[in-house]
């Protein structure tokens, strides 16, 4: 269709492409590499150099390089497609000019079947290696590739094979001729014209195409006409004599045999049977996407034996072995600890129950946050407005005092979400959360204003001036979702300037910021950008700029009510990179002064993802902590507790809720990466890849360790590889264990207590001892009281003697954090 000549774009340090996906048609075309299709399910028609085959689950056929072939199917089917470049294989002295693969199952009976198992099984291990992208993978993927290829010279090397292929010599006569019949294909193009244009004899132009396409030229041109004419029955409405006329068939009749010998049934037939797809999109595209729950249990079954109770995974881990030598020369950098300004919760009524107070005062006691953030300060639950019997509005704000005083009793000051709108003042067809919140346009404005300065006034007479001088007021709540926005952009401007003018006519020196929109529209597109134009022409700019961090897409948020159901993850690397490109656009636009505020981030916005229960949340959060230390004003990790209520209450403890603390108080893993995070000290010596080194007033030092693994490439692409509440830890890469060993140099000459605290899978992990202990549906409260004392991070403590450099060597398991506290003691001797 847009091409025939395929460029197959191979990984950097891979010479390979290798994907699953589900095929509907795939134009024709060729490409100088090997392709190995595997069905995993359901059934594909492949055209090879105009020979038709019909592969079922559990088909091999490989397609030799520049030879010509389409794919189609109208059925509900799954593929893995592996393409290995000539130039690799010509690397390991297979010349495709000379040597081709005669590789097809389905023409061997079930005793001959061993050979191409042979190939299923090593197509496995490297889409399992490749998936999990273990250290050193790449090397590994080469070896089985070598495998493959020596299985393919054994076991399929044809003497000659019966289809002409494509020459590297006349690839470009080929590609011109081919561009031209492309955009000419709905014309009445003849031979006699092509052959006068390019300055050949017909019979010249005839005997090439044959030989180099293996078709002639008329029943090529036939099958472009017949691939544009099936993109419209797919894609339009359009009356099939349109079709047929629209793309260069003579008549009804001639498109009508044509289609019928290639696809075996009537055109009015195939559009019955089929229907249409409104997206073309889906057709445009080669490959759309794969049935991704079926996906490794349809290959993976011929991985390797592993009845000897030896994973795959183990068979092939590694250790990592790093060494740093660390000079205290330097007083170090100041440290403000700024990830330690800003903590959230869900609502703001939810600050009254009581297992929400008791997990905050858990993490106010272990951390010490000082700020907290929460969507919900005008819902209906908090009672704040209403109308009396004449349509004025009355205020109440009885809820608020009681959630802000208790805030404050813990050391918390308000970061107020103004946002959203009370249900009488609301579009009540716009709403979102379980415990709905109204998130419309105000209807009456007036009073909408009205209560902001009521809010404001209230706030101020009851906490005084000074005080609430230190709060922040944040407007609305991603803005940039139509989720919680549907209006125009005009129209939030609008509701945002008021809101400003509302705050600051009660007091200029006030704090009013945002606009809290996803990193990604920050970084991308214009919002950000028209945002702040329109605030400087207005005279209204924000105090500060309010954003929120989640490594994932998000392209069915802004069009349906389904937000989980099309999430991706980005790499591992998103935190650091995406706060260098806000910071470098905020400079771009004169807004580098402001300050930069988190005020939502977390590896996921799931609220039932199941990894949040494993130890590989704390390794996610030290490691993002670590590499942004003072990066932003703020980290506000959403959140601190799983009681929350924007979804219904879960039926499990562990059922992947985003808190620290599950729902009836069991501290979970990453509550304790925030205890190691809390020890550090105010003054980075030194950071890397895996380690931070800290050194407080009194001399001693604090060196934090992680290992931080990565969901694998399928996990990533939304594929839950048959994740479940009892099988988590399956989808992160095989990073092996690492292995640290440090060099300090500088100490003071004396005796030095060495503290060492671990958290891994069996210390400091409740979802781990949870599942030692039964995985019992139902907790008592013997059952959480058992877990959070025998969950606790491993406390090791030893006393050494250092003249000049202290040695420390740790290896650490996927996910695995430790701290090492340094300090020196009085005892000389």
């Amino acid at each position: 269709m847009d091409y025939t000549y395929e460029l197959i774009r191979t990984d950097e340090k891979l010479p390979l492409n290798i994907f699953f996906h589900s095929v509907r048609y795939v134009p024709t075309h060729w490409h100088d590499s090997i392709e190995i299709l595997f069905v995993l399910k359901g059934n594909a028609d492949v055209y090879v150099q105009n020979e038709s085959f019909d592969l079922n689950k559990d088909d091999l056929i490989l397609i030799n390089s520049n030879e010509i072939h389409t794919i189609q199917s109208d059925k509900d089917n799954l593929l893995l497609a592996l393409q290995i470049p000539s130039s690799f294989l010509k690397e390991q002295g297979v010349d495709q000019e000379q040597i081709t693969f005669n590789c097809c199952s389905f023409r061997s009976g079930p005793a001959e079947q061993s050979k191409f198992d042979e190939i299923r099984a090593l197509l496995a291990s490297i889409m399992w290696v490749y998936n999990k992208a273990g250290y050193s993978y790449e090397v590994k993927i080469r070896s089985l590739l070598l495998e493959l290829i020596y299985l393919l010279l054994r076991n399929f090397r044809s003497g000659q094979t019966k289809y002409v292929r494509t020459s590297k010599k006349n690839m470009e006569r080929l590609l011109k001729l081919n561009e031209y019949i492309q955009a000419n294909y709905n014309q009445p193009l003849s031979l006699n014209e092509l052959a006068e244009r390019e300055n050949f004899s017909v019979s010249y132009l005839s005997r090439f195409f044959q030989t180099s396409m293996g078709i002639t030229f008329r029943a090529y041109l036939t099958r472009i006409r017949l691939e544009y004419a099936m993109k419209d029955m797919l894609t339009t409405d359009y009356p099939i004599i349109k079709i047929a006329l629209d793309n260069g068939f003579p008549n009804l009749k001639s498109f009508h045999k044509a289609f019928k010998d290639v696809y075996q049934t009537t055109p009015a037939e195939y559009r019955k049977q089929v229907g249409t797809t409104p997206d073309p999109r889906q057709v445009k595209k080669s490959y759309i996407a794969y049935d991704r729950e079926n996906a490794l249990l349809s290959l993976f079954k011929y991985l390797p034996d592993q009845s000897d109770g030896k994973s795959l995974t183990a068979t092939w881990q590694s250790v990592v072995v790093k060494h740093y030598n660390i000079r205290l020369t330097s007083p170090g950098k100041s440290l403000n600890h700024t990830w330690k300004t800003l903590c959230t919760i869900g609502k703001a009524k939810e600050a009254l129950y009581g297992p929400v107070q008791q997990h905050l005062k858990m993490v106010q006691e272990t951390v010490g946050f000082r700020y907290i953030r929460f969507h919900g300060i005008f819902d209906d639950e908090m009672m704040v407005y209403r109308r009396d019997t004449e349509g004025n509005p009355i205020f109440n704000f009885t809820y608020v005092d009681q959630v802000f005083d208790f805030l404050l009793s813990i050391g918390l000051r308000p970061f107020i979400q103004l946002g959203f709108i009370p249900g009488e003042m609301a579009d009540k067809m716009k709403t979102f959360f379980y415990k709905t919140s109204y998130v419309s346009m105000p209807q009456n404005m007036e009073h909408w204003v009205l209560m902001i300065k009521a809010f404001v006034q209230h706030l101020i007479d009851r906490y005084g001036l000074e005080e609430v001088k230190d709060w922040k007021f944040e407007f609305w709540n991603e803005p940039d979702l139509k989720i919680f926005w549907s209006d125009s952009f005009e129209s939030y401007v609008h509701f945002y300037k008021t809101s400003f003018d509302a705050v600051k006519s009660i007091c200029s020196d006030l704090q009013f910021g945002g606009p809290a929109i996803l990193s990604d529209s920050l970084t991308s597109g214009d919002w950000m950008k028209r945002y702040w134009t329109f605030c400087s022409e207005h005279n209204c700019r924000p105090d500060f700029i309010s954003l929120h961090i989640y490594p994932v897409t998000f392209n069915a948020w802004t069009e349906s009510q389904s937000p989980f159901s099309d999430i991706q993850f980005a790499d591992e690397n998103y935190m650091t990179r995406t706060i260098l490109k806000i910071k470098t656009l905020l400079k771009d636009m004169g807004a580098q002064g402001l300050e930069l505020y988190v005020t939502e981030w977390n590896s996921t916005v799931h609220h039932r993802e199941l990894t949040n229960d494993t130890c590989f949340k704390s390794a996610y959060i030290v490691k993002n902590i670590v590499e942004t230390l003072d990066d932003t004003d703020s980290m506000g990790y959403w959140t601190i507790t799983d009681l929350l209520e924007e979804l219904p209450p879960p039926d499990e403890t562990f059922h992947g809720g985003l808190g620290l603390v599950t729902i009836n108080g069991i501290k979970k893993s990453s509550f304790y990466a925030y205890e190691l995070l809390a020890r550090l000290g105010n003054r980075l010596l030194e950071r890397g890849e895996g380690y931070c080194i800290t050194k407080t007033l009194d001399g001693s030092l604090q060196l934090i360790l992680y290992h931080y693994c990565h969901y694998d490439n399928l996990y990533q692409m939304n594929d839950t590889l048959d994740i479940h509440s009892l099988n988590r830890y399956h989808v992160f890469t095989d990073s092996g264990q690492l292995q640290l060993t440090f060099s300090i140099e500088g100490l003071t000459a004396g005796i030095y207590e060495i503290r060492k605290t671990t958290i891994n899978r069996e210390h400091g992990s409740a979802y781990d001892l949870w599942l030692e202990m039964g995985h019992p549906s139902i907790l008592t409260p013997q059952d959480v009281q058992y877990l959070n004392m025998c969950s606790q991070p491993q406390l090791t403590i030893k006393r050494e003697r250092v003249s000049d450099i202290l040695k420390l060597g740790s290896i650490l398991n996927p996910h695995e954090v430790q701290m090492f506290e340094i300090r020196p003691t009085n005892n000389g001797s």
